[in-house]
């Protein structure tokens, strides 16, 4: 979407390209190695931050050969819980994690995903003690959570929203720093642990080493991109926030997110290969 508005004002085609694979890596290593001209982008997720920690060897340093230009939207995990889990608020969720350490168990996308660093990051921060449990979809996920054999995932807004709805997943809290107007009734951790936070992101990331200039010319096409109200709206809509940033907040943000993720892949023992 935001590729759309950018061809608008750029005299030049853009290619988007598939990369999937190895946690993103593979999409970043090509990136990292790629011409440092600004023609070679990256579409970054917290992975951009994650794996340089979780995985033991990268042909490829993604805070060090990857140059941040903008994020361009977050979004809040949602704490979703069965409907059989006698818990109804994070406050009731730490009680009973402190009640039976170890025996609760939360569901996750994989290891050393948002989904899992997250939770850990929520275990740290409350205390508590809890087993983790990696699936490789949310769709895996969602029958044994309806079911109540896994009690808890730290999840997007969108994908268990029928099971919310029918009253077979309840949603306790939110990661954000503050309450979404779209969930205006669902708390959030930080209102029972003082500045919990902890969300998705997607950005663009360049090679490192590419021009200052450039790097600016980049970045003021996907800043005005995400200003269009319409533009804009569409991922509202996503449940997303869109969130343009200058050159030095994206470096700031990255920075800051790479301390607080790696604190959860070293708490969590995690690695990958």
């Amino acid at each position: 979407m935001v590729t759309e508005k950018m061809r608008a004002s750029l005299p030049q085609p853009i290619v988007i390209e598939p990369r999937p694979g190895a946690g993103g890596n593979l999409a970043m290593e090509a990136t990292a190695k790629a011409p440092p001209d600004g023609y070679t982008l990256v579409f970054g997720t917290p992975a951009v931050a994650i794996n340089g920690k979780l995985y033991k060897q990268l042909a490829y340093d993604p805070l060090k050969e990857l140059a941040p230009i903008s994020l361009a939207a977050w979004g809040p995990y949602v704490v979703y819980a069965s409907g059989t889990l006698p818990a109804n608020s994070i406050q009731e969720l730490i009680a009973l994690a402190k009640q039976k350490p170890g025996e609760l168990n939360y569901a996750s996308v994989g290891v050393g995903s948002g989904t899992h660093l997250a939770a850990v990051l929520f275990t740290l921060a409350a205390g508590v003690q809890m087993t983790h449990v990696p699936y490789k979809g949310i769709q895996q996920v969602a029958p044994d959570l309806v079911a109540g054999s896994v009690h808890l995932t730290f999840n997007a807004l969108g994908p268990l929203a029928q099971f919310v709805q029918s009253a077979r997943v309840k949603m306790l809290a939110t990661t954000a720093a503050r309450r979404l107007p779209q969930l205006a009734d669902v708390p959030t951790i930080a209102e029972t642990i003082p500045g919990f936070e902890a969300a998705g992101w997607y950005g663009f990331f360049t090679t490192a080493g590419t021009p200052r200039e450039v790097l600016g010319r980049l970045n003021g096409e996907i800043v005005k991109a995400l200003n269009d109200r319409e533009l804009a709206e569409r991922i509202e809509k996503m449940g997303l926030v869109p969130s343009p940033q200058t050159l030095d907040e994206a470096s700031r943000f990255v920075a800051s997110e790479a301390e607080k993720w790696g604190r959860a892949v070293a708490a969590s023992g995690a690695t990958a290969e």
